[in-house]
């Protein structure tokens, strides 16, 4: 697991996977709240692209939180598609 270093958002655990799949995308937590995979290439301006893994039947972020995620994407996307590069392999 590899934890993102290129931004961080206050009560959310961020990160990759070492061992993952394609499409490129991360992990985030919001301990004993949700859990959810950010597609990052995928994001547009007014869209979070994203799947919920827990709770299985949440919604995930609030509103607010989505919007901060969002933002942090768009504004590190680059860095993200870095570090996804050299944090994750997709061979296994």
């Amino acid at each position: 697991m590899g934890k993102l270093d290129c931004f961080h958002m206050a009560g959310v655990d961020l990160w990759f996977n070492s061992s993952d799949h394609e499409p490129p995308h991360f992990h985030a937590r919001k301990p004993d709240k949700w859990e959810i995979r950010v597609f990052f290439r995928a994001c547009k301006r007014s869209n979070l692209v994203f799947n919920v893994k827990f709770p299985p039947s949440g919604s995930g972020p609030s509103g607010k939180e989505r919007r901060e995620l969002l933002n942090l994407v768009l504004q590190y996307r680059d860095a993200l598609y870095a570090e996804w590069e050299a944090k994750v392999d997709t061979r296994s």
